[in-house]
């Protein structure tokens, strides 16, 4: 069985907000988070997950999020607007969201003796200065089917929002503290050459944070993960995984996990 077909037996119907909006409305990130979500930290314009789980109908917002300080403001909407990465939709709106507005209580404070384990705590310091220092960024794009598409190609409407900011700071900040409901769907993908202080994967301060406070995703796409994937998942044996060519050497292989019943 393909991925995207085991998917579809969790169809979404489309939020409320999203079906209502109309261009130029503003709306609030609390809105957005109010339906499933589909995380994937250290994104960059990988259109993987929201091809995957958007022809599943299983998923309406996605929330993509990377830091990198080359990925500007001018080249992600050329990527996500200009370039048409979304294949099949075109964009009826933008909403742009301040610090402020993904958190207006401020920050919650990582607990010490989660960052005391990390491997490189003054790489983790450093990157929380950076992200202090550069001017972040946080766009939602709404999109919506090109007409000359059916219901086989994917939802009526989709919503993609891109974070300039830290994919673990994200985790623990909007999903733990802020949200307290974890992302339904993961892409879960260590990129050797991606500068992070830390993995994503097993082991790491995310598995820790995943792990304290069982904020557990329910599915999650594995990816170039030499770490594993966080305790308490299995891989779903009758789903085929999905291999594509990068290059005429490499492969990419993306297999899903689903969290463990109690």
């Amino acid at each position: 069985m393909l991925m995207i077909d085991y998917l579809k037996q969790w169809r979404e119907d489309m939020p409320e907000w999203l079906a209502n909006y109309q261009t130029g409305d503003k709306v609030a990130f609390s809105d957005f988070m109010s339906g499933r979500v589909g995380f994937y930290p250290g994104a960059g314009y990988d259109g993987f997950l929201i091809e995957t789980a958007n022809q599943a109908h299983c998923l309406h917002s996605y929330l993509y999020v990377d830091y990198d300080c080359r990925r500007t403001r001018e080249k992600v909407e050329y990527e996500l607007i200009k370039k048409d990465s979304i294949r099949g939709y075109h964009s009826i709106g933008r909403v742009e969201w301040s610090h402020d507005d993904l958190m207006p209580q401020g920050d919650f404070p990582v607990p010490i003796n989660l960052l005391a384990q990390i491997e490189d705590t003054q790489a983790y310091k450093q990157r929380m200065q950076d992200i202090q220092n550069i001017q972040p960024f946080c766009m939602m794009e709404i999109y919506e089917r090109d007409q000359d598409r059916d219901d086989s190609w994917g939802a009526e409407r989709l919503a993609v929002t891109y974070l300039f900011d830290d994919g673990i700071a994200t985790y623990f900040q909007l999903f733990v503290m802020k949200y307290k409901k974890a992302p339904w769907l993961f892409l879960l993908q260590d990129n050797g050459f991606g500068g992070n202080y830390d993995r994503f994967g097993k082991g790491g301060l995310l598995h820790l944070i995943i792990r304290k406070y069982e904020m557990y995703p329910k599915f999650v796409i594995v990816d170039k993960c030499p770490y594993g994937i966080w305790d308490g998942y299995h891989q779903i044996d009758h789903v085929e995984p999905d291999v594509r060519d990068i290059d005429d050497i490499h492969q990419r292989i993306r297999t899903l996990y689903r969290k463990d019943e109690k």
